[in-house]
């Protein structure tokens, strides 16, 4: 397995001074820092990137190879998406502490046979956050959603093999959701 450390070698980091708050939300803060190229003499600038927590999706799957997925409006986009359940990991909350959680809250599901399987940087250009992936193995419908205030989700129950069809015409185009897809297929050609 490649090592990061190994083999991102050609640019040096750059210095970085300390940030500002220009923005704080309940979700967010939008934040200004001063960094400078080590390695190119007045090559720098005034930087501004959003900080915030880390973000959990989750694959959750029926003893019948049916996927769990959510139905909701996105604001951002103005549309309704079909994605996994997934949110944000609270302070001092594991990542699949987190997933089980949202899998939960978001759909009435449960499962014990759970794994974090894959890692990824949201927006590195502009975000200090990670979305860390788990499955979740033969998932039983436990009871009712326990949705936030402001969400509205509806469960849909779809067939495993149905999903790269689903992603290649555009019905499921959130980044993070086919990411979480990718961890999925690479993962289970490595145990085969």
């Amino acid at each position: 397995m490649t090592d990061k450390a190994d083999y991102l070698k050609l640019v040096q980091p750059w210095r970085v001074r300390e940030a500002d708050v220009l923005i704080e939300t309940p979700v967010f803060r939008v934040r200004s820092r001063d960094c400078e190229s080590p390695t190119t003499a007045g090559k720098g600038g005034r930087f501004v990137y959003l900080e915030t927590c880390d973000w959990v999706n989750v694959i959750p799957l029926t003893s019948d190879e049916d996927v769990v997925m959510i139905e909701q409006f996105r604001h951002g986009r103005a549309e309704i998406t079909l994605e996994l359940p997934g949110g944000m990991v609270d302070e001092g909350e594991v990542p699949l502490a987190a997933a089980l959680r949202e899998l939960l809250e978001e759909t009435g599901y449960v499962g014990d046979d759970a794994e974090v399987i894959g890692t990824v940087a949201p927006n590195p250009a502009i975000q200090t956050n990670l979305c860390h992936t788990a499955i979740v193995r033969d998932v039983t419908l436990r009871g009712a959603q326990h949705l936030d205030g402001n969400e509205e989700i509806a469960v849909r129950l779809v067939p495993l093999t149905s999903i790269p069809d689903l992603i290649q015409t555009g019905v499921i185009n959130h980044a993070l959701v086919v990411s979480a897809f990718y961890h999925f297929v690479i993962g289970s050609h490595s145990q085969a």
